[in-house]
């Protein structure tokens, strides 16, 4: 059975979004008002909790409305 993911954080909600969009980390750093630096940190933390490595998959789960 596989475990349940985590709830993303609002702000890790608003990061994957700009990602499913094709925004770059600069695009959803000015977004948020926040440093390109804040916004790897959320991907990380984002790819953990929904464990996956990569953008795309983000963006495929996004898709599915699973976020």
């Amino acid at each position: 059975m596989k475990e349940p993911i985590e709830t993303l954080t609002e702000q890790e909600r608003k990061v994957a979004s700009g990602l499913a969009e094709g925004d770059s980390y600069q695009q959803i750093a000015d977004q948020l008002g926040v440093s390109i630096n804040t916004v790897r940190f959320h991907i990380k933390n984002i790819y953990r909790k929904l464990q996956v490595h990569s953008k795309i998959e983000v963006v495929k789960r996004s898709v599915r409305g699973e976020l």
